[in-house]
Protein backbone atom coordinates (compact mmCIF):
# COMPACT_ATOMS: atom_id res chain seq x y z
CA UNK A 1 0.00 0.00 0.00
CA UNK A 2 6.27 3.39 -0.99
CA UNK A 3 9.81 4.40 0.34
CA UNK A 4 6.91 4.24 0.90
CA UNK A 5 3.46 5.08 2.16
CA UNK A 6 4.68 5.20 5.72
CA UNK A 7 7.67 7.34 4.74
CA UNK A 8 5.38 9.51 2.65
CA UNK A 9 3.41 10.42 5.73
CA UNK A 10 6.21 10.63 8.27
CA UNK A 11 8.91 12.35 6.23
CA UNK A 12 7.24 15.67 5.71
CA UNK A 13 9.58 17.76 3.67
CA UNK A 14 11.92 16.76 0.90
CA UNK A 15 13.84 18.82 -1.53
CA UNK A 16 14.33 18.85 -5.24
CA UNK A 17 16.24 21.60 -8.15
CA UNK A 18 15.35 23.48 -11.65
CA UNK A 19 16.07 22.80 -15.36
CA UNK A 20 14.23 23.30 -18.65
CA UNK A 21 10.84 21.64 -18.86
CA UNK A 22 10.32 18.63 -21.08
CA UNK A 23 8.16 19.17 -24.08
CA UNK A 24 5.54 16.61 -23.09
CA UNK A 25 5.09 18.14 -19.62
CA UNK A 26 3.72 21.26 -21.34
CA UNK A 27 0.71 19.37 -22.70
CA UNK A 28 -2.49 20.67 -21.17
CA UNK A 29 -4.41 18.22 -19.01
CA UNK A 30 -7.17 16.57 -21.01
CA UNK A 31 -10.40 17.25 -19.08
CA UNK A 32 -13.66 15.66 -20.07
CA UNK A 33 -16.61 14.50 -17.97
CA UNK A 34 -18.90 11.64 -18.90
CA UNK A 35 -22.25 13.44 -18.92
CA UNK A 36 -25.28 12.15 -17.04
CA UNK A 37 -23.36 9.48 -15.09
CA UNK A 38 -21.93 9.15 -11.60
CA UNK A 39 -20.19 6.52 -9.51
CA UNK A 40 -21.75 4.67 -6.59
CA UNK A 41 -20.14 2.11 -4.30
CA UNK A 42 -22.09 -0.40 -2.26
CA UNK A 43 -20.78 -2.57 0.58
CA UNK A 44 -21.40 -6.24 -0.19
CA UNK A 45 -19.23 -7.99 2.40
CA UNK A 46 -16.74 -7.47 5.19
CA UNK A 47 -14.32 -9.69 7.05
CA UNK A 48 -11.68 -9.57 9.76
CA UNK A 49 -8.20 -10.89 8.98
CA UNK A 50 -7.90 -14.01 11.13
CA UNK A 51 -4.55 -13.40 12.78
CA UNK A 52 -3.05 -15.90 15.18
CA UNK A 53 -0.04 -15.86 17.46
CA UNK A 54 2.00 -17.55 14.72
CA UNK A 55 0.53 -15.46 11.90
CA UNK A 56 0.47 -11.92 13.21
CA UNK A 57 0.81 -8.90 10.93
CA UNK A 58 2.92 -5.98 12.10
CA UNK A 59 2.18 -3.15 9.65
CA UNK A 60 1.38 -3.59 5.99
CA UNK A 61 1.75 -0.94 3.33
CA UNK A 62 1.32 -2.87 0.10
CA UNK A 63 -1.52 -5.18 -0.86
CA UNK A 64 -1.96 -6.99 -4.15
CA UNK A 65 -4.66 -9.22 -5.56
CA UNK A 66 -2.81 -12.25 -6.88
CA UNK A 67 -3.85 -15.85 -7.54
CA UNK A 68 -7.38 -15.19 -6.23
CA UNK A 69 -6.05 -14.04 -2.84
CA UNK A 70 -5.15 -10.80 -1.11
CA UNK A 71 -1.40 -10.70 -0.54
CA UNK A 72 0.03 -8.41 2.16
CA UNK A 73 3.68 -7.57 2.77
CA UNK A 74 4.59 -6.82 6.39
CA UNK A 75 6.67 -3.67 6.72
CA UNK A 76 8.02 -4.42 10.22
CA UNK A 77 9.08 -8.03 9.65
CA UNK A 78 10.14 -9.68 6.36
CA UNK A 79 7.02 -11.77 5.81
CA UNK A 80 4.20 -12.04 3.28
CA UNK A 81 0.65 -13.22 3.97
CA UNK A 82 -1.80 -14.82 1.54
CA UNK A 83 -5.36 -14.10 2.69
CA UNK A 84 -8.67 -15.59 1.54
CA UNK A 85 -10.60 -12.71 -0.02
CA UNK A 86 -13.94 -14.15 1.11
CA UNK A 87 -13.42 -14.64 4.84
CA UNK A 88 -10.04 -13.23 5.88
CA UNK A 89 -8.43 -16.56 6.70
CA UNK A 90 -4.65 -16.54 6.42
CA UNK A 91 -3.97 -19.32 3.94
CA UNK A 92 -0.20 -19.07 3.92
CA UNK A 93 2.60 -17.07 5.48
CA UNK A 94 6.09 -16.85 4.05
CA UNK A 95 8.62 -15.54 6.57
CA UNK A 96 12.02 -14.70 5.16
CA UNK A 97 15.15 -14.94 7.26
CA UNK A 98 16.16 -11.52 8.59
CA UNK A 99 19.64 -10.40 7.67
CA UNK A 100 22.14 -9.24 5.06
CA UNK A 101 23.26 -12.57 3.65
CA UNK A 102 22.10 -14.38 0.49
CA UNK A 103 18.40 -15.19 0.72
CA UNK A 104 17.94 -12.89 3.71
CA UNK A 105 15.71 -9.81 3.85
CA UNK A 106 15.67 -6.81 6.16
CA UNK A 107 12.67 -4.73 5.10
CA UNK A 108 10.13 -5.38 2.33
CA UNK A 109 9.29 -2.36 0.24
CA UNK A 110 7.07 -3.38 -2.63
CA UNK A 111 6.74 -6.85 -4.09
CA UNK A 112 5.34 -8.68 -7.09
CA UNK A 113 4.39 -12.25 -7.96
CA UNK A 114 5.14 -13.33 -11.51
CA UNK A 115 5.54 -16.74 -13.16
CA UNK A 116 5.78 -18.60 -9.85
CA UNK A 117 8.31 -16.19 -8.36
CA UNK A 118 8.07 -13.56 -5.64
CA UNK A 119 10.07 -10.38 -6.36
CA UNK A 120 10.90 -8.34 -3.28
CA UNK A 121 12.34 -4.85 -3.10
CA UNK A 122 14.44 -5.15 0.04
CA UNK A 123 14.77 -1.59 1.31
CA UNK A 124 17.08 -2.63 4.14
CA UNK A 125 19.65 -4.25 1.87
CA UNK A 126 19.24 -1.86 -1.08
CA UNK A 127 18.60 -4.80 -3.40
CA UNK A 128 15.90 -7.00 -4.88
CA UNK A 129 15.61 -10.66 -3.92
CA UNK A 130 13.70 -13.36 -5.75
CA UNK A 131 12.06 -16.44 -4.22
CA UNK A 132 9.66 -19.12 -5.36
CA UNK A 133 6.13 -19.12 -3.94
CA UNK A 134 7.24 -21.52 -1.19
CA UNK A 135 9.85 -19.01 -0.01
CA UNK A 136 12.91 -20.75 -1.43
CA UNK A 137 15.65 -18.30 -2.42
CA UNK A 138 16.57 -18.02 -6.10
CA UNK A 139 18.79 -14.94 -6.56
CA UNK A 140 19.38 -11.29 -5.65
CA UNK A 141 20.20 -8.29 -7.84
CA UNK A 142 20.58 -4.54 -7.75
CA UNK A 143 18.78 -3.44 -10.92
CA UNK A 144 19.18 0.21 -9.95
CA UNK A 145 21.96 2.15 -8.29
CA UNK A 146 23.22 1.37 -4.83
CA UNK A 147 22.25 4.17 -2.47
CA UNK A 148 25.36 5.46 -0.63
CA UNK A 149 25.42 4.54 3.02
CA UNK A 150 27.78 7.39 3.91
CA UNK A 151 27.80 11.02 2.86
CA UNK A 152 31.28 10.77 1.33
CA UNK A 153 30.39 7.78 -0.85
CA UNK A 154 29.45 8.22 -4.49
CA UNK A 155 26.26 6.86 -5.99
CA UNK A 156 26.70 3.87 -8.29
CA UNK A 157 24.47 3.54 -11.30
CA UNK A 158 22.22 5.72 -13.43
CA UNK A 159 18.85 5.06 -11.77
CA UNK A 160 17.36 4.90 -8.30
CA UNK A 161 14.39 2.77 -7.29
CA UNK A 162 12.32 5.73 -6.02
CA UNK A 163 10.00 3.75 -3.79
CA UNK A 164 10.00 0.58 -5.84
CA UNK A 165 6.33 0.55 -6.71
CA UNK A 166 6.08 -2.63 -8.75
CA UNK A 167 3.45 -3.91 -11.18
CA UNK A 168 3.64 -6.93 -13.47
CA UNK A 169 2.28 -7.37 -16.97
CA UNK A 170 2.82 -10.48 -19.10
CA UNK A 171 6.48 -11.39 -18.50
CA UNK A 172 7.68 -7.92 -17.50
CA UNK A 173 7.92 -5.90 -14.28
CA UNK A 174 7.20 -2.16 -14.34
CA UNK A 175 8.85 -0.12 -11.61
CA UNK A 176 8.99 3.57 -10.65
CA UNK A 177 12.48 5.04 -10.89
CA UNK A 178 14.32 8.34 -10.99
CA UNK A 179 17.49 9.15 -12.90
CA UNK A 180 20.24 9.79 -10.36
CA UNK A 181 21.42 12.97 -12.06
CA UNK A 182 18.01 14.60 -11.55
CA UNK A 183 17.44 13.57 -7.94
CA UNK A 184 18.08 17.06 -6.61
CA UNK A 185 16.30 20.37 -6.03
CA UNK A 186 13.77 21.22 -8.74
CA UNK A 187 15.19 18.83 -11.35
CA UNK A 188 13.08 15.71 -10.88
CA UNK A 189 10.65 16.77 -13.60
CA UNK A 190 13.48 16.23 -16.10
CA UNK A 191 13.83 12.59 -15.14
CA UNK A 192 12.34 9.53 -16.74
CA UNK A 193 9.99 7.87 -14.28
CA UNK A 194 9.29 4.21 -15.13
CA UNK A 195 11.51 1.23 -15.92
CA UNK A 196 10.58 -2.06 -17.59
CA UNK A 197 12.51 -5.08 -16.28
CA UNK A 198 12.58 -8.68 -17.44
CA UNK A 199 12.20 -11.60 -15.03
CA UNK A 200 16.00 -11.67 -14.50
CA UNK A 201 15.79 -8.02 -13.32
CA UNK A 202 17.59 -6.58 -16.33
CA UNK A 203 16.40 -3.10 -17.33
CA UNK A 204 14.78 -3.34 -20.76
CA UNK A 205 13.62 0.25 -21.15
CA UNK A 206 13.06 3.47 -19.20
CA UNK A 207 10.42 6.02 -20.15
CA UNK A 208 7.86 8.53 -18.88
CA UNK A 209 8.35 11.72 -16.93
CA UNK A 210 7.54 13.34 -13.62
CA UNK A 211 5.01 16.12 -13.35
CA UNK A 212 6.13 19.69 -14.01
CA UNK A 213 5.24 20.56 -10.41
CA UNK A 214 8.61 19.09 -9.40
CA UNK A 215 10.29 21.95 -11.23
CA UNK A 216 8.20 24.54 -9.38
CA UNK A 217 8.24 23.52 -5.72
CA UNK A 218 11.02 22.23 -3.49
CA UNK A 219 8.53 20.83 -1.01
CA UNK A 220 6.88 17.61 -2.12
CA UNK A 221 6.25 14.00 -1.21
CA UNK A 222 7.98 11.33 -3.28
CA UNK A 223 5.18 8.91 -3.98
CA UNK A 224 4.84 7.82 -7.60
CA UNK A 225 2.14 5.27 -8.39
CA UNK A 226 1.26 3.19 -11.41
CA UNK A 227 -1.32 0.67 -12.56
CA UNK A 228 -1.59 -1.49 -15.67
CA UNK A 229 -4.84 -2.49 -17.35
CA UNK A 230 -5.57 -5.88 -18.91
CA UNK A 231 -4.62 -4.54 -22.35
CA UNK A 232 -1.25 -3.32 -21.08
CA UNK A 233 -1.89 0.42 -20.91
CA UNK A 234 -0.05 2.12 -18.05
CA UNK A 235 -1.52 4.82 -15.82
CA UNK A 236 0.97 6.85 -13.77
CA UNK A 237 0.45 9.59 -11.20
CA UNK A 238 2.45 11.30 -8.45
CA UNK A 239 1.72 12.46 -4.93
CA UNK A 240 1.52 16.26 -5.36
CA UNK A 241 -0.92 16.21 -8.29
CA UNK A 242 -4.19 14.74 -9.55
CA UNK A 243 -2.86 14.44 -13.12
CA UNK A 244 -2.66 10.98 -14.65
CA UNK A 245 -0.29 10.09 -17.50
CA UNK A 246 -1.21 7.26 -19.86
CA UNK A 247 1.34 5.15 -21.77
CA UNK A 248 1.03 2.00 -23.82
CA UNK A 249 2.71 -1.25 -22.68
CA UNK A 250 5.91 -0.29 -24.52
CA UNK A 251 6.16 3.07 -22.77
CA UNK A 252 4.91 5.31 -25.57
CA UNK A 253 3.14 8.43 -24.26
CA UNK A 254 -0.58 8.59 -25.07
CA UNK A 255 -2.22 11.36 -23.07
CA UNK A 256 -2.53 13.34 -19.84
CA UNK A 257 -5.88 13.66 -18.11
CA UNK A 258 -7.46 14.54 -14.78
CA UNK A 259 -10.12 16.60 -13.04
CA UNK A 260 -9.09 18.58 -9.98
CA UNK A 261 -12.41 18.19 -8.14
CA UNK A 262 -11.85 18.05 -4.38
CA UNK A 263 -8.10 17.61 -4.79
CA UNK A 264 -6.31 20.56 -3.14
CA UNK A 265 -3.08 21.42 -4.93
CA UNK A 266 -0.01 22.57 -3.05
CA UNK A 267 0.37 26.31 -3.69
CA UNK A 268 3.66 27.25 -2.03
CA UNK A 269 6.76 25.70 -0.57
CA UNK A 270 7.04 24.83 3.09
CA UNK A 271 10.22 26.44 4.50
CA UNK A 272 12.59 23.80 5.82
CA UNK A 273 13.59 25.85 8.85
CA UNK A 274 10.15 25.78 10.46
CA UNK A 275 9.55 23.78 13.63
CA UNK A 276 8.18 20.30 12.91
CA UNK A 277 4.72 21.12 14.36
CA UNK A 278 4.44 24.04 11.91
CA UNK A 279 5.48 21.86 9.00
CA UNK A 280 2.86 19.31 9.99
CA UNK A 281 0.23 22.01 10.18
CA UNK A 282 1.03 23.21 6.65
CA UNK A 283 0.78 19.69 5.22
CA UNK A 284 -2.90 19.72 6.22
CA UNK A 285 -3.54 22.35 3.54
CA UNK A 286 -3.09 20.19 0.43
CA UNK A 287 -4.10 16.75 -0.85
CA UNK A 288 -1.84 13.84 -1.76
CA UNK A 289 -2.33 11.20 -4.44
CA UNK A 290 -2.04 7.91 -2.60
CA UNK A 291 -2.71 5.09 -5.08
CA UNK A 292 -4.01 4.28 -8.53
CA UNK A 293 -5.80 1.09 -9.55
CA UNK A 294 -7.24 -0.30 -12.77
CA UNK A 295 -10.50 -2.23 -12.72
CA UNK A 296 -11.60 -4.99 -15.13
CA UNK A 297 -14.81 -2.97 -15.42
CA UNK A 298 -12.90 -0.53 -17.63
CA UNK A 299 -12.23 2.00 -14.88
CA UNK A 300 -9.19 3.83 -13.55
CA UNK A 301 -9.46 4.46 -9.81
CA UNK A 302 -7.47 7.32 -8.31
CA UNK A 303 -7.29 7.43 -4.52
CA UNK A 304 -6.15 10.63 -2.86
CA UNK A 305 -6.13 11.79 0.74
CA UNK A 306 -6.26 14.78 3.03
CA UNK A 307 -4.24 14.54 6.20
CA UNK A 308 -5.74 15.27 9.60
CA UNK A 309 -4.23 16.51 12.84
CA UNK A 310 -5.13 13.17 14.40
CA UNK A 311 -2.81 11.41 11.95
CA UNK A 312 0.20 13.12 13.49
CA UNK A 313 -0.89 12.04 16.97
CA UNK A 314 -1.58 8.38 16.16
CA UNK A 315 0.61 7.68 13.08
CA UNK A 316 -2.34 5.54 11.98
CA UNK A 317 -2.84 5.79 8.20
CA UNK A 318 -6.58 5.34 8.65
CA UNK A 319 -6.65 8.74 10.32
CA UNK A 320 -6.30 10.27 6.87
CA UNK A 321 -9.44 11.17 4.93
CA UNK A 322 -9.45 9.08 1.74
CA UNK A 323 -11.30 9.95 -1.49
CA UNK A 324 -11.94 8.06 -4.71
CA UNK A 325 -11.90 9.71 -8.12
CA UNK A 326 -12.96 7.54 -11.09
CA UNK A 327 -12.23 7.72 -14.85
CA UNK A 328 -12.88 5.39 -17.74
CA UNK A 329 -9.82 3.98 -19.49
CA UNK A 330 -9.91 6.82 -22.03
CA UNK A 331 -9.52 9.41 -19.28
CA UNK A 332 -13.12 10.60 -19.15
CA UNK A 333 -14.06 11.59 -15.62
CA UNK A 334 -17.13 9.97 -14.08
CA UNK A 335 -18.65 12.09 -11.31
CA UNK A 336 -17.23 10.72 -8.07
CA UNK A 337 -14.81 12.29 -5.53
CA UNK A 338 -16.33 9.83 -3.05
CA UNK A 339 -15.16 9.91 0.58
CA UNK A 340 -14.16 6.36 1.42
CA UNK A 341 -14.73 4.59 4.76
CA UNK A 342 -11.05 3.73 4.88
CA UNK A 343 -8.09 3.10 2.60
CA UNK A 344 -8.59 1.32 -0.73
CA UNK A 345 -6.13 -1.59 -0.70
CA UNK A 346 -6.71 -3.37 -3.99
CA UNK A 347 -9.22 -4.41 -6.66
CA UNK A 348 -10.04 -8.02 -7.54
CA UNK A 349 -10.59 -9.76 -10.88
CA UNK A 350 -14.30 -8.87 -11.04
CA UNK A 351 -13.79 -5.25 -10.02
CA UNK A 352 -14.72 -5.38 -6.32
CA UNK A 353 -12.92 -2.91 -4.06
CA UNK A 354 -11.21 -3.95 -0.81
CA UNK A 355 -11.15 -1.12 1.72
CA UNK A 356 -9.13 -1.30 4.94
CA UNK A 357 -11.55 0.06 7.53
CA UNK A 358 -10.09 -0.76 10.93
CA UNK A 359 -6.39 -0.88 11.79
CA UNK A 360 -6.62 -2.78 15.06
CA UNK A 361 -4.38 -5.83 15.59
CA UNK A 362 -6.54 -8.92 15.84
CA UNK A 363 -9.51 -6.97 14.54
CA UNK A 364 -8.27 -5.67 11.18
CA UNK A 365 -11.45 -5.12 9.21
CA UNK A 366 -11.72 -5.10 5.43
CA UNK A 367 -14.88 -3.99 3.65
CA UNK A 368 -15.70 -5.31 0.18
CA UNK A 369 -17.48 -2.88 -2.15
CA UNK A 370 -19.16 -3.13 -5.51
CA UNK A 371 -18.63 -0.16 -7.82
CA UNK A 372 -21.18 0.92 -10.43
CA UNK A 373 -21.68 3.61 -13.04
CA UNK A 374 -25.19 4.99 -12.44
CA UNK A 375 -27.37 7.40 -14.41
CA UNK A 376 -27.95 10.76 -12.72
Amino acid sequence: MMKIRLMTYLIFVMFLTYCDKKEDTKIDVYENTLKGKHIEIKKINKFIIKETRDSFIGTFLFTKYRNNNLVLADYLKPQIFFIDKANGEILKKIEFKFGKGPGEVIKIGSFEILKGRIYISDMGNFRWSVFDTSGNYIFSARPFSDTPRKLDQKQKGKYEGNGNIMEAYKDKIYNCIIESEYNRDLQQHNSKAIAILDTSLNIVKVFGHFDKIFGEFKTYFINPMLSITEDGNIYFTQAPTYRIYKYDKDGNYLKTFGIKGKFRMIEKDIPSNLPIPEIMKKTLEFSVSDAIFSSPKGLVLHQFLDRTEKLYETRDLLDNNYYLKVYDINGNYIESDIKLPGMLMTVDDIGNLYVYEKNEPGNRTIGVYEIKIVDN
